[in-house]
């Protein structure tokens, strides 16, 4: 709208930051007839080969998933909407899809055998477009010249010209403050210009320059990498002690805050467990060879009906 005010016209394209996605602003540029080159936030891992969209959309608007299924619209995915204008979809029996451990990394519970897709068509058609606008030779074009401009100016502002913070409050006092920081760059450009040091480029794509494709995404190197990571995070959570009161529930994980408790006791119940299960004069359980687990049952010394087991896993 200040563009518009200013020259009595809008741009033709837009070029910005992943910070501007967001469906409004997709929506206004198609009310003005601007060209959508807005980054979506996953643009980054996108062109280096990290990420691949988990589904697509055909000519008839049925969702479609990695492993080929069409889901199914529902009213609810078990849990509240997150957007606006979204639509539920489900995809049932997932068990055996090889691509199960790269679709379930973002749900919580990872033994589940189905999916569920909040998606808003409006917002994946805006991004799906602006992914073609940015990869095409005029795309390539505003990405060079914006990082080389926009980018630019603010880092001769805060490093040559010392400006990292600004020195008054109101909103009123600030604006007129990063207006003077402006107006001051400005005259500076100016003058490196008049005195010919300075030059403005811009990048203008050759005529041969063809469309950027994304670099190929290896589906079996990022799936056995996730299975590697879930099975690390599974061997930590069993070399892990578990504190439990008498009823079942975890009063604590924490290694050494069970030893420092061990520590307060002072008392064992040898009565309670065999001799090969006591605990060291320093606080450490080494296990038998050849045991599952070593249990060794305590008593607080105020409180003698609660009792306190300690599970070390191997």
């Amino acid at each position: 709208d200040q563009y518009y005010a200013d020259y009595n016209t809008y741009p033709e394209r837009l070029c910005a930051d992943s910070g501007y996605y967001s469906l409004d602003n997709y929506r206004y540029m198609v009310a003005a007839g601007i060209e959508n080159y807005i980054k979506p936030q996953t643009w980054q891992k996108m062109i280096c080969g990290e990420w691949m969209e988990l589904y697509h959309f055909d000519e008839n608007k049925n969702l479609i998933c990695l492993n080929g299924k069409v889901a199914v619209k529902c009213q609810n995915g078990n849990t509240h909407s997150r957007g606006r204008e979204t639509v539920f979809y489900h995809i049932e029996n997932c068990r055996r899809c090889k691509f199960k451990p790269y679709c379930m990394k973002t749900v919580k519970d990872k033994n589940r055998q189905d999916r569920f897709f909040e998606v808003c068509y409006d917002l994946y058609a805006f991004r799906k477009q602006a992914i073609e606008n940015l990869l095409s030779p005029k795309g390539i074009e505003m990405r060079i010249n914006r990082s080389a401009q926009v980018e630019g100016v603010f880092g001769v502002i805060k490093q040559d010209m010392d400006y990292e913070r600004v020195r008054r409050k109101g909103l009123e006092n600030v604006s007129c403050e990063c207006m003077l920081v402006c107006l001051g760059y400005n005259i500076r450009k100016l003058f490196t210009l008049l005195s010919g040091k300075g030059k403005i480029d811009y990048w203008i794509a050759p005529d041969g320059l063809e469309a950027e494709s994304p670099r190929v995404i290896n589906m079996e190197r990022i799936i056995k990498k996730l299975r590697r990571k879930e099975a690390a995070a599974k061997h930590q959570v069993l070399q892990q002690p578990l504190l439990l009161d008498c009823y079942g529930g975890v009063l604590s994980c924490s290694r050494k805050v069970f030893r420092r408790t061990l520590l307060r006791l002072r008392t064992v119940v040898h009565a309670l467990s065999p001799a090969s299960e006591k605990l060291p004069d320093n606080g450490a359980i080494s296990p038998p060879a050849g045991l599952a687990g070593v249990r060794v049952a305590c008593r607080r010394l105020l409180d003698k009906t609660v009792f306190l087991w300690y599970i070390y896993r191997e």
